[in-house]
């Protein structure tokens, strides 16, 4: 008897709900969980990562098992023109590329370069560019060659980190494709493209199978690893799923099918480089913190997020099926209410023009300003091999942060740096410290301001940093914060080093 795609997404869903504790064990073991003490975090104790590869795994093998089984998605697979598994493979790379991110901290440059290579590899092998545009109300647009590959490129690229930027709360990545892909596969069963319906279909089993893990309250995250690979997956097939033939795409379908991720993370670059910081820096203004800002708590966030989707996923499947003047008032009325959600949550309000102009460019400078000292600190520490000339790097990293004093205390056991758990009297310790020599700014030194942090790795504690700030403060706002957690970062890497040329000698 041959396996229905029912009863190989029941498996699915299956695979991932055992395979996912034992990835989740793994990762406890090697100590490869996301740490909570951090500006941008909302969970209170440490959490797994690398939940991607369950799902993935899972995928794989249901993939496998329903290729060798069922001659429709065997030829899918690996028939006569096998661009299904040339996307298969390419989500390995991707998979790749976020465990190593996970791991160690890629570069944002060096991680977005590998998914350009890998997407064009993919785009160009599997064919998924597309020659000509369906707009509704405007009509069809065509595209030369060269642009068409490189917006399907751009558009698969940029569906992989809108799911790894909004993957900030339990749950809320996963159920988000999951939706998502509904659409997909709703659309492939009805316009009859069964790839499209096999594919989607089968992976929204998997991440069903995922969300009894990390729904709230989650025991593991999909990790980067996850969310690059299931963003990547979901911008090919939903590009695959809007062809109607011919190389030509229904234009509106792959936009609102994934609305949410997509204009995340359009507002997100757009109000970092107007705030005159990288595209690349994290902060707390997505959908889901002005969600949590507005009142709503961190399960209530996730449900409107979830019921946002949904009905963003019901008018896609709407807008790729019909035509006309009815649809065209449909898309209005859905633009209209999204219009006025965005509003409620401040994304149409600039604070910055009730202060002027001039005002938006003083917080521009100061904010390039931090950001510069803080990338040549992280520059400086990723050249060293010692804790020699710490201070001065730290020094260096206090342009733009503005801090006064700093102090740093490193942790050794046995002899060598890093300790299991945390610190004791008996740990013995290696200090530096850095004073502000000019004496800048304004000093308040009754109303001094001290913020601590741990330096952390994956299986030891290294030590600890206080900053103590004489400028009138009582808080650090939230980009100070993440700045600091990129030094600590850096200084992690660099205690890390020591400690494994220590071990070697």
């Amino acid at each position: 008897m041959t396996p229905s795609i029912y009863s190989l997404f029941v498996l699915g869903a299956f695979l991932t709900v055992v395979l996912t504790p034992m990835i989740r064990f793994l990762a406890l073991k090697g100590g490869f969980v996301d740490c909570p003490q951090r500006a941008r975090k909302v969970h209170n104790q440490a959490i797994p990562r690398l939940g991607g590869a369950a799902v993935l795994g899972s995928y794989l093998l249901i993939l496998l098992v329903g290729g060798l089984s069922v001659p429709s998605l065997g030829e899918i697979l690996w028939g006569n023109e096998p661009y299904a598994g040339i996307i298969i493979l390419g989500s390995l790379v991707i998979f790749v590329i976020g465990v190593l991110d996970d791991l160690s901290h890629l570069s944002p440059r060096i991680k977005l370069l590998g998914e350009f290579l890998t997407v064009g590899i993919v785009v160009w092998l599997a064919d998924l560019s597309f020659r000509e545009v369906e707009v509704v109300g405007i009509g069809s647009v065509e595209f030369p060659s060269w642009l068409a590959f490189g917006l399907a490129c751009l558009w698969i690229t940029g569906m992989a980190n809108a799911v790894n930027l909004i993957d900030g709360l339990d749950g809320l990545a996963s159920g988000i494709v999951l939706t998502g892909l509904l659409a997909v596969s709703v659309i492939g069963f009805l316009l009859g493209i069964p790839n499209v319906t096999w594919l989607s279909t089968l992976l929204i089993g998997c991440l069903l199978g995922f969300l009894v893990y990390n729904s709230r309250p989650a025991s593991i995250f999909l990790g980067d690893c996850g969310s690059l690979t299931l963003g990547y997956l979901a911008g090919c097939l939903c590009l695959i799923g809007s062809q109607s033939g011919g190389g030509k795409i229904n234009g509106i379908f792959p936009f609102l099918a994934f609305a949410l991720p997509v204009m995340d993370c359009t507002f997100a670059i757009i109000r970092r480089m107007l705030r005159g910081r990288s595209p690349f820096s994290p902060d707390m203004d997505h959908f889901h913190h002005r969600l949590m800002a507005k009142g709503l708590s961190h399960g209530k966030a996730v449900l409107a997020m979830w019921a946002a989707a949904f009905t963003c996923s019901g008018v896609a499947v709407a807008a790729g099926l019909g035509k006309g003047d009815q649809l065209t008032a449909l898309l209005v009325f859905f633009g209209l209410g999204g219009f006025i959600l965005l509003r409620y949550l401040g994304y149409f309000r600039l604070e910055f023009f009730g202060q002027g102009f001039s005002s938006l460019m003083e917080d521009r400078k100061s904010t390039r300003s931090a950001e510069q000292a803080v990338k040549d600190a992280e520059e400086m520490l990723g050249q060293m091999n010692s804790l020699e000339g710490v201070s001065e790097v730290i020094g260096k990293a206090a342009e733009g942060m503005q801090f006064q004093e700093a102090t740093l205390a490193f942790y050794e056991e046995n002899g060598h740096l890093g300790i299991k758990g945390e610190s004791n009297s008996s740990t013995s310790r290696k200090s530096f410290s850095w004073k502000d020599p000019e004496q800048r700014g304004f000093y308040s030194r009754d109303k001094e301001f001290v913020v601590e942090y741990g330096i952390n790795g994956r299986n030891f504690t290294y030590g600890k940093a206080s900053y103590r700030f004489m400028d009138g403060r009582s808080n650090l706002d939230v980009q100070e914060e993440i700045l600091l957690e990129r030094i600590h970062d850096a200084l992690a890497s660099l205690v890390a080093r020591v400690r494994k040329n220590e071990k070697v000698a």
